[in-house]
């Protein structure tokens, strides 16, 4: 572990070191150039380090004797996640969402982005460094931390996780799951769910458990979908608009399948 760690650690720091001295040395085209450079490409870096450490420290901290100690363990290391996104929430849905609104606040250099949203950065270097690029590596660190815990904690060889009981058949998402976050930003955009205060990562917990589907990066999966050149960026959503609209022609009952 101590091996592993020390080489992930090295070879982040001589890349972040390559990357520092190219925005130093190269000017970017634009603004537009510099925040997706800040927003998208160094927290990528930076979160390989923050996933690194995060993981050596929940290995080397864990119980060894008790299944049930260490399943507490990795329970209590979900809640500590799940409070960094609570704390940081306004951040975390701007990340979710891949929201542009504040990008030039927090992702271009000498922005003065308010320091309520904001962690304490160590060694912080306005030239080479943006206030919400070590945040947004944090955030996709810690989503892979948490997957990582999750893994271990509902192994294969173990139980399911809770559901909900329910009447009938359990239902099981077997379409595309583009197409399921595709329903899930219909509904939170409509506000549909507990009178619209239910928030994206709320409403894609919910899908997941109620129909037994892994959806873990869905906001690429969104980000993916708004970029569709050839076809709607809403094309599932439009599919079932008309398929609606034809059964409602086409006058058939309903079957009961």
């Amino acid at each position: 572990m101590v091996e592993r760690l020390t080489g992930v650690l090295r070879a982040v720091h001589e890349a972040v070191g390559e990357l520092k001295y190219y925005v130093l040395t190269e000017p970017f085209e634009d603004q537009a150039e510099e925040i997706r450079f800040f927003k998208y490409g160094m927290p990528k870096f930076l979160a390989e380090r923050i996933y690194a450490l995060e993981v050596y420290t929940v290995e080397a901290h864990k119980p060894l004797s008790d299944e049930l100690l260490l399943k507490a363990y990795y329970e209590s290391e979900l809640r500590v996640i799940k409070r960094f996104f609570d704390q940081h929430r306004f951040l975390y849905q701007y990340y979710l969402l891949d929201g542009s609104e504040l990008d030039e606040t927090y992702f271009l250099r000498g922005g003065e982005p308010s320091l309520l949203f904001l962690p304490d950065v160590r060694d912080f270097d306005p030239s080479v460094s943006v206030a919400g690029g070590y945040l947004f590596a944090k955030f996709i660190a810690l989503e892979r931390l948490q997957e990582y815990l999750i893994g271990r904690l509902y192994s294969p060889e173990n139980a399911e996780p809770y559901r909900f009981k329910r009447r009938g058949k359990p239902l099981k998402w077997t379409g595309d799951k583009s197409n399921l976050v595709e329903v899930a930003y219909g509904l939170f955009e409509t506000a549909q769910l507990n009178n619209g205060d239910a928030t994206i990562s709320d409403i894609i917990e919910w899908l997941e458990e109620t129909l037994d589907i892994n959806l873990s990066r869905y906001y690429r999966r969104f980000t993916e979908i708004k970029m569709r050149k050839v076809i709607s960026p809403t094309k599932y959503l439009e599919e079932m608009r008309d398929a609606v609209l034809k059964r409602i022609e086409d006058g058939v009952e309903w079957k009961g399948k």
